[in-house]
């Protein structure tokens, strides 16, 4: 079998050759420590400033190049990419260094540096947003689509390297933050819109899902495998809205994604975080045939997700986060051949973390995963 073929036959909850391997995101660190050289992939900090410095061309090329060499030298049968900027990307508004780590633009506009994923993060709220006119909500479903050829820069030539060897997933969606994004403010101001205006919540998912309706459209075109839908909906102890509200205001937008891209005879997958066990159903319901994020920091055991649901939906988990940034080597060894013995049973399991490998975790760590995957998971 080819990556490709692997990750297609665990999806059918059949048994493949071996165990599937891939990474929603693996951060700069360790692909800079493995490829022994700097890099931009999942580099936030020097992207954002690689982009207010104007180079753009220098940043996609970068990407490009390092996306094919780590999938290449991890073996990874998924290869995960997302737009790029379009060409020509220009910020307006250029931000000055205002002291060690912060930046101001001339909005008043804060941005501060976040050691914790090695990030530039706005600090500034966007004005708040209640209400949203016909116009507004024709403008938002006009420019929605409005998605440059030169954004698909790193997608076409990870489908020149890989379509029809591996499989190819866009991860470039993400209906609930987008949707609640529209009403600026801080998600505070944005929690409470789901509960008093809901009605707002629905007119600008309509608008919005213009663009998901493109970029479905565009994905097919490429011959791509398998798009993404990536929300986070759970904290640590449940869901961050009621279980009422997701359905009533994000489960028809997360079905209506799921038919389209399946007519489109693609697969679509669910990116989702923490606590998430009272709308597991929901999302089995939607159409989704693969579930990435499984938090056990959350409550969310691997063995009752694959009881419950490892017939229905394929399982993408493996190693903890917490574990490759807190544990050993050896204790990173027994999760993973633990994850083996409860998922691989029955095919619908795909080897990765449980989100990413993070900026910060130990490489060794999780390069000791995925030695017990190539050793251990072979059917």
């Amino acid at each position: 079998m080819n990556s490709k073929e692997r990750v297609l036959t665990a999806i059918r909850h059949c048994e493949p050759d071996s165990v599937p391997i891939g990474e929603w995101g693996i951060d700069h660190d360790h692909v800079s420590r493995i490829l022994g050289r700097h890099t931009y992939w999942r580099n936030r900090k020097d992207t954002t400033l690689a982009l207010w410095q104007g180079r753009r061309d220098e940043l996609v090329e970068g990407l490009k190049r390092d996306c094919v060499d780590i999938v290449n030298a991890l073996d990874y049968d998924i290869v995960t990419v997302e737009l790029v900027p379009p060409k020509g990307y220009k910020v307006a508004d250029i931000p000055r260094q205002i002291a060690d780590g912060e930046w101001q633009d001339s909005k008043g506009t804060v941005y501060q540096y976040a050691a914790s994923n090695d990030s530039i993060m706005q600090m500034t709220s966007p004005p708040e947003k209640y209400q949203f006119t016909d116009a507004d909500l024709d403008a938002i479903c006009n420019s929605a689509a409005n998605v440059d050829e030169s954004e698909f820069e790193l997608i076409d030539h990870v489908c020149e390297k890989f379509n029809g060897t591996k499989a190819i997933l866009f991860r470039g969606i993400n209906l609930y933050e987008n949707i609640l994004g529209m009403f600026g403010g801080d998600q505070t101001h944005q929690l409470v819109m789901t509960a008093t205006d809901r009605d707002q919540i629905k007119k600008a998912g309509e608008a919005m899902f213009a663009r998901v309706l493109y970029l479905i459209d565009c994905c097919k075109k490429r011959g791509i495998t398998i798009v993404m839908c990536g929300q986070d909906f759970g904290g640590s102890n449940g869901c961050l809205i009621s279980p009422a509200s997701i359905r009533e205001l994000f489960m028809p937008f997360l079905k209506q994604f799921c038919d389209e891209v399946t007519a489109a005879n693609m697969i679509p997958f669910l990116h989702c975080c923490g606590n998430v066990w009272d709308i597991m159903d929901d999302f089995v319901a939607a159409g989704f045939k693969g579930y990435q994020s499984i938090q056990a920091s959350a409550g969310m055991d691997t063995a009752r997700v694959k009881k419950l649901y490892g017939d229905k939906i394929t399982l993408w988990t493996g190693v903890q986060c917490e574990t490759l940034i807190e544990k050993s080597v050896a204790e990173t060894r027994k999760e993973a051949v633990r994850s083996l013995e409860i998922c691989m049973p029955g095919g619908g399991f795909i080897f990765g973390s449980t989100n990413s490998v993070q900026f910060g975790a130990k490489t060794e760590n999780y390069l000791a995963a995925l030695e017990m995957v190539k050793t251990l998971g072979k059917y």
